[in-house]
């Protein structure tokens, strides 16, 4: 059947658009953060060491950082390495009032030739301690001795210690800001935990810090980011769904059709094998039209067709059944009860792999009215159907096509149709059938067929 209908050339959406988001978003994210947060970065890096045993290494000295630190019976000691000349800006604070008395100094010392030199004491004892709110952070701090002073090449110590050796203590090092992406997302972390383990206060404070107010501007336009990226990525996929290669005839009135359906033909009729999907009739008391339509296939045209009920059976059944067909020929009858049968066995899925195929989806009413985005017209509209006898609560369709249909259209008509769908655009998703017409999609292009002009209300 691969002369049937179109070629289209198809590919896997639904991963392009996944690695596509996957390798935007971070990026993004990372723009939003530095442009929200560019102008609040006037805090030093926060380095939480409190934790961490041994000595403690300062890459980029230059750098403003803040190590926070609690000495348990012993010093500290930093060390840097650098080989070029460098500036240094040291200043020692502590957390107030969580250590209000203990006042810290701090040695350094140049290393060299496995010997220690102190070349400089920064005395914490005779430091009159002042003082000092930090607004980036919105913490209260004493603010002790400083040293600024530049140093040449070389490795060297900073050794940090008080009376005692106990207490919380803050080594603040440089002053260049220097914030880059993974700086500025290690903030969001570690101002929560500093609040909570080192200042003893509220995390919620953090909110109010400039970071925090940053912090949720950024997740509130990452989410409207995702949110607007979800839709695109929906109108793509819905898009692309409906231009893949696929041929459907649907039709209001089925095999009265069928000179028009033999155009179609690009083989003898008596290759052609029907799938004949008879579900929607069974509710119907009156079986006329069906035994038409099939005597029209099997006597006039001499297709091969077999009739088939899908009600009951399970997917792989309904895909065994109709994967061999040319056609397959969705009969009218209760839309409702059609549907609910299409939906147990995963209809929708089958008949997209199948149309990928090259088979042919031809709809007679209430098979044509499944093909829609949603089925409305089927009890609303007065389409010959006899109402949702199996009480189906959605009322979305199959989607093959992106509109409705309305079948069996009479001029009395036009008034209900106006007071179901009162907006022009509600009529615009809507494609209106006579007896003698049927609307032909082929890949993404559709036309209507048959007798008459097409139906605008």
């Amino acid at each position: 059947m691969g002369d049937f209908c179109w070629n289209f050339k198809s590919f896997n959406l639904d991963t392009k658009l996944e690695k596509w988001v996957m390798q935007k978003v971070p990026i993004i994210f990372t723009i939003f953060l530095f442009l929200i947060t560019a102008g609040t970065a006037s805090a030093h890096q926060p380095r939480i060491i409190y934790f961490q045993q041994g000595d403690v290494y300062i890459n980029n000295p230059e750098n403003s950082q803040a190590f926070y630190d609690e000495l348990k019976g012993e010093s500290r000691s930093y060390f840097i390495e650098s080989n070029k000349d460098f500036s240094l800006y040291i200043n020692l604070l502590v957390p107030n009032p969580e250590n209000r008395d203990a006042k810290y100094s701090a040695n350094i010392f140049l290393l060299e030739n496995n010997q220690e030199q102190q070349i400089n004491f920064i005395d914490g004892e005779k430091y009159e301690w002042t003082e000092y709110y930090e607004e980036s952070a919105r913490d209260y701090y004493l603010k002790g001795p400083e040293l600024d002073q530049d140093f040449k090449a070389g490795k060297y110590k900073i050794e940090v210690f008080n009376q005692g050796n106990q207490g919380k203590y803050i080594l603040a090092v440089g002053k260049n800001e220097a914030y880059d992406a993974v700086s500025l997302l290690n903030v969001f972390w570690q101002l929560p935990l500093l609040k909570i383990q080192f200042f003893k206060s509220s995390p919620l404070e953090f909110f109010l810090t400039p970071f925090g107010i940053a912090g949720v501007g950024i997740i509130g336009a990452i989410l409207v980011f995702l949110a607007i990226i979800y839709y695109l990525v929906g109108v793509i996929k819905e898009t692309v769904k409906h231009n893949q290669a696929k041929t459907l005839l649907l039709t209001s009135a089925g095999m009265q059709m069928k000179d028009e359906i033999i155009k179609l033909l690009q083989k003898p009729t008596y290759d052609i094998t029907v799938a004949f999907i008879s579900t929607a009739s069974k509710p119907q008391e009156n079986q006329d039209y069906v035994k038409k339509d099939l005597n029209i296939m099997r006597v006039e045209l001499r297709f091969n067709v077999e009739e088939i009920d899908i009600e009951g059976k399970k997917e792989k059944e309904v895909m065994e059944l109709l994967e061999l067909k040319d056609i397959i020929f969705v009969e009218g009858g209760n839309t409702f009860y059609l549907l609910k049968a299409m939906r147990a066995c995963n209809f929708e899925k089958i008949i997209r792999k199948l149309l990928k195929q090259g088979k042919v989806y031809i709809g007679a009413s209430a098979g044509s009215i499944v093909a829609g985005k949603t089925i409305r017209t089927a009890n609303k509209f007065g389409t010959g159907d006899n109402g949702n006898m199996v009480r189906l609560k959605s009322l979305k369709g199959l989607n093959l096509v992106p509109f409705d249909v309305f079948v069996h259209y009479q001029p009395e008509h036009a008034e209900l149709i106006r007071k179901k769908r009162r907006w022009k655009w509600q009529r615009r998703k809507l494609r209106i059938l006579t007896d003698d017409q049927a609307i032909l999609v082929q890949g993404k292009e559709t036309v209507l067929i048959g007798k008459g002009n097409k139906i605008v209300i």
